[in-house]
C-alpha cells in the first residue's frame, strides 16, 4: 500500500463554524487505518467522504486529472484547508498517481484536444516559415509529441461516449505503482464498464501494488474482493462488509421485489 494511517492533527476551534469543520465526520475523526490496496469510501451524499478524499489528494499532492491544479481549483478550497490539519503516515511514499472526479474528465479531455490543436498549429507554422536544411529534423520533436498524445489518449477523447473516454483515461493513466484517488467513477460508467474498471484495478494492484481509494455509491464497485469499505454513517467512520451498507441492502431489495418497494414510496 501507499498510505498507512490518516488522522486530524489539530482541530482549529476558531474555524469550528466553517465548512468542512462543521461536518460531524470531521469532528469525530480519530484515525483511519488502511489495510488493503483497495479502499472504498461509502456513505450518503453530504456525509464527508468526498471531502476527505479531496483532502488526501491535497495533502499527498498527487496531480488533479482536470483543467486545474489542486491549489487553483476553487471547489477544492475546503479540502486544501483540511489538508493542512491532516497527519498521514505512508507505507511507501510516492508522487505517482492522480486524483479524478467524473466532472474533471471533461476538462481533461479538452486539455488534450487543445494540446493536439496547438501542436498542429506549430507544425503548420514550421512548414510555412522553414527556409533551409532538413525540415524533418525540425518537425520530428513536435510530431513525436503529438503522436504520443494521440497514441495514449486517442485523437479525440470528446468524440467518444463519456464512459468510453473515461475508461480510455484510466487505461492510459493507471501505470506504475502509485496512489489513485477516484471520486464516484460510476457517474460516467455503465454497469459493464464498472466491471471493466474493477478488472483494471485488480490487474494493476497485482502488477504494481498500487493503492486505490475510491468514493462510491455503486454496489457493483464496492463489491470488489480483497478490498475494505469505510462506511461514513451517523457522523462516524467504521469498516464494514459491503453487504452491510444501505447501498447494497436497498439495491438488493429493489431487485428482489421492485413492486413492494414501489408501493412503499
Amino acid at each position: 500500500m501507499i498510505l498507512s494511517t490518516l488522522r486530524i492533527r489539530n482541530f482549529p476551534e476558531e474555524e469550528a463554524d466553517q465548512f468542512p469543520w462543521t461536518l460531524p465526520i470531521i469532528k469525530n475523526l480519530e484515525e483511519l487505518i488502511f489495510e488493503k490496496n483497495i479502499s472504498f469510501f461509502v456513505g450518503e451524499n453530504g456525509s464527508g467522504k468526498s471531502t476527505i478524499l479531496e483532502a488526501i489528494a491535497a495533502y499527498t499532492e498527487v496531480p488533479l486529472a482536470g483543467s486545474f491544479r489542486l491549489e487553483d481549483d476553487e471547489s477544492l478550497a475546503a479540502a486544501n484547508d483540511l489538508a493542512n490539519y491532516l497527519s498521514i503516515r505512508y507505507a511507501e511514499k510516492t508522487r505517482q498517481g492522480f486524483f479524478v472526479r467524473a466532472e474533471d474528465f471533461i476538462g481533461f479531455s479538452r486539455n488534450i484536444k487543445t494540446q493536439i490543436r496547438e501542436l498542429d498549429q506549430e507544425i503548420k507554422e514550421v512548414k510555412e516559415s522553414f527556409t533551409g536544411g532538413d525540415i524533418n529534423l525540425t518537425l520530428g520533436t513536435i510530431e513525436g509529441e503529438k503522436n504520443q498524445l494521440i497514441k495514449r489518449y486517442s485523437h479525440d477523447l470528446e468524440a467518444m461516449s463519456h464512459g468510453e473516454g473515461f475508461m480510455k483515461f484510466f487505461t492510459s493513466r493507471i501505470t506504475g505503482k502509485g496512489l489513485y484517488l477516484i471520486d464516484e467513477p460510476e457517474a460516467a460508467l455503465s454497469p459493464t464498464r464498472q466491471l471493466s474498471l474493477l478488472s483494471l484495478i485488480i490487474e494493476k494492484v497485482k502488477q504494481t501494488g498500487s493503492h486505490f481509494i475510491i468514493a462510491t455509491h455503486s454496489p457493483i464497485i464496492m463489491s470488489l474482493p480483497e478490498s475494505e469499505v469505510f462506511y461514513f454513517q451517523d457522523g462516524k467512520i467504521s469498516k464494514v462488509n459491503y453487504k452491510e451498507t444501505e447501498h447494497y441492502l436497498l439495491t438488493k431489495s429493489i431487485l428482489d421485489n421492485p413492486e413492494n418497494v414501489m408501493k412503499e414510496l
